[in-house]
């Protein structure tokens, strides 16, 4: 991909500030707001613009923005290849910082995973942080063998326990990622909830889009912000589809 990718959903754009290794987008109301802290997926080169500064990432953010929430797209390792332990330590750092932010409430933050992001929410899940209000998977990428020192999806699934997940799944995904995708299914997390997307591929959030790939798109960013505006104790309504 010579050009970088934009979201299929129409989207104003909105200036973050921009801090150390991310950006971070601010909803028009004041206050500590909850956060949805966005993980761009894998590249075997580096790309010619990074994730953090692409339309697609930046249009995601702004449209949880503008849903109440804030916002957060980082950079990580996984724009040098299969650096997976690396882009982790970093997803904890930023984690950590974000936290802190005197406009977040280091008490309700999402964490939002794209393709061959998805080995990261291991490690995240398995933790079984309280702080941890929701996580959502789109089209990811989900190891399936046990891999030495990382944690498996039973680890993951456990330290989850029922801590609303949203699943973005598409009907014609890439070979190696429905095996994956399948497994989570089967493994039945209490708080997930799925958004189907037929006829769509990997990257359909990217165009070229129908109506149906839009509506999926809203549907899922519904979700993530209802769950983490939802009054503490309450569950926002399961995404359906």
């Amino acid at each position: 991909m010579t050009t970088a990718p934009d979201l299929i959903v129409p989207t104003e754009p909105l200036e973050p500030s921009p801090r150390e290794g991310y950006d971070l987008y601010l909803p028009e109301q004041g206050g500590r707001r909850p956060v949805v802290v966005l993980v761009h997926g894998l590249f075997q080169e580096p790309p010619p613009v990074s994730p953090r500064r692409t339309p697609f990432f930046r249009a995601y953010a702004a449209q949880l923005a503008r849903r109440g929430t804030a916002a957060v797209v980082l950079d990580h390792e996984l724009t040098g290849g299969m650096r997976y332990p690396e882009a982790a330590t970093t997803l904890g750092r930023v984690l950590e910082a974000v936290r802190a932010e005197d406009r977040v409430d280091p008490d309700a933050v999402a964490v939002w995973f794209f393709s061959g992001g998805g080995p990261l929410a291991y490690p995240l899940l398995a933790a079984g942080h309280g702080w941890l209000r929701c996580v959502a998977l789109t089209y990811p990428l989900l190891p399936t063998d046990d891999i030495p020192g990382w944690p498996t999806l039973a680890d993951a699934v456990r330290g989850l326990g029922a801590t609303p997940l949203v699943l973005t799944l598409v009907e014609h995904e890439l070979p190696g990622f429905g095996e994956g995708q399948q497994a989570l299914l089967d493994a039945a997390p209490p708080g997930m909830t799925t958004v189907s997307v037929p006829s769509a591929q990997h990257g359909f959030d990217t165009g070229p889009g129908s109506d149906d790939h839009r509506a999926a798109v809203v549907q899922a960013l519904d979700a993530v912000a209802g769950h983490l505006l939802a009054p503490t104790g309450a569950t926002a309504a399961p995404a359906q589809g």
